[in-house]
């Protein structure tokens, strides 16, 4: 992979679906996903990230997608992840990744006002462990894959979904797809649901943030120049 840059759901849904908004069914199926998912608790005590992998594909395989292009690949009983690919009409140009985590951190029942386990809408706000970090982003991959195959979309080059199972504790997974199954991940350029998007006020996009590294360091610089009106350069 060559380039990596993160982004939000909410300008997923613009590459991905070409600017056509879902509606009725379509909303009903991506919240429908999201509380399949929220519903297992994929915590690194619980192991259940293969399970969800697994429900995933399944999903994906009832679309329509051939079983040989959607694999649940697991680093080991306990760690799960999902690849799927959704071929293109130009197999030469470098494919597209698009990636979500599917685990979560720990919740007590008792540090919440609902439960943590159950998709709970509450004036027009979901409640639940992952909602943000990052089921959302792993539903709505699902979600427009699945409606995009049932139209019979299709688009140039591949598309690829990547779900990780441990990217909340070790991150060993990705490390491991990288190093054992690179061709079914490796692209031209990388989308990371997991920051970054749409920041919405009133209901209206007020700010739109991105994310260009997490869990390493790195240095930026930033240059500017000023002119005057003279025309001198600072």
């Amino acid at each position: 992979m060559r380039r990596f840059v993160t982004i939000g759901v909410a300008l997923l849904w613009t590459v991905i679906s070409a600017g056509v908004h879902a509606q009725g069914a379509e909303r009903a199926l991506a919240r429908e996903i999201l509380r399949e998912l929220i519903e297992r608790p994929t915590t690194a005590d619980q192991g259940a990230t293969p399970r969800a992998a697994q429900a995933m594909a399944d999903r994906l395989v009832a679309a329509g997608f051939p079983r040989e292009d959607v694999r649940v690949l697991n680093l080991n009983p306990r760690v799960g992840n999902l690849v799927a690919r959704f071929r293109g009409s130009e197999p030469n140009r470098a494919p597209i990744l698009l990636m979500a985590h599917i685990d979560v951190v720990p919740a007590l029942r008792e540090d919440w006002s609902v439960d943590p386990w159950v998709l709970t809408e509450r004036d027009g706000w979901f409640y639940g462990r992952g909602t943000t970090d990052n089921k959302a982003g792993a539903a709505m991959l699902v979600a427009n894959f699945t409606r995009l195959k049932r139209e019979g979309w299709r688009p140039r080059g591949d598309l690829i979904i990547a779900f990780t199972g441990d990217e909340e504790t070790t991150q060993a997974s990705i490390q491991w797809l990288l190093k054992e199954h690179r061709p079914l991940v490796d692209a031209g350029f990388a989308l990371n649901t997991d920051s970054g998007g749409i920041i919405l006020k009133d209901g209206k996009p007020s700010l739109f943030t991105v994310q260009a590294s997490e869990k390493i360091y790195a240095d930026y610089q930033f240059w500017y120049r000023m002119i005057k009106t003279f025309g001198e350069d600072r």
